[in-house]
């Protein structure tokens, strides 16, 4: 499976590269009022509209501040494009079937974690970003970008 490896909180993980529509550098942040707690706000990207969702705020991971290393995920959820901000993109690789094992019980509420792959002395989770967001997220998202829509028409 080639994969878009990220890192959030000293941890790798991993997503099908064929989810990943591109990788940028962070840039300025419109925040958006009433949004869920993890959305970040929303940029613009070659005139069209991302809502941007911090991971860090989704898994309930220890928030930090976004420095020159952070990057954006682009990735295409319903008919909008997503940006997930995570702490780095580190590479693109190829993980062997082999390699990956199933979540056991213990993981069985983390729905997104599809996989874990051991490759050398890393441990990746592989994550399924459409698991990742629970529908009622995905509507949400479609509010925001549908305010955002209405206020850039008028």
């Amino acid at each position: 499976m080639k994969s878009a490896i990220f890192n959030l909180a000293g941890k790798d993980y991993a997503i099908d590269i064929n989810d990943v529509r591109e990788v940028i550098r962070l840039r300025k942040v419109t925040p958006v009022p009433d949004a869920a707690g993890f959305v970040e706000g929303v940029i613009s990207l070659r005139g069209k509209v991302v809502t941007l969702i911090n991971l860090r705020k989704k898994l309930g991971l220890e928030i930090k501040p976004l420095d020159k290393s952070s990057r954006i995920i682009v990735i295409q959820v319903n008919a909008h494009a997503l940006g997930m901000v995570v702490d780095s993109v580190s590479e693109v690789t190829d993980i062997q079937s082999e390699a990956i094992t199933t979540p056991d019980d213990t993981l069985a509420h983390a729905k997104y974690l599809t996989g874990i792959a051991k490759m050398g002395s890393r441990i990746i989770l592989i994550v399924n970003i459409r698991e990742l967001l629970s529908s009622e997220d995905k509507s949400g998202i479609d509010g925001i970008f549908n305010k955002v829509e209405l206020r850039k028409k008028e």
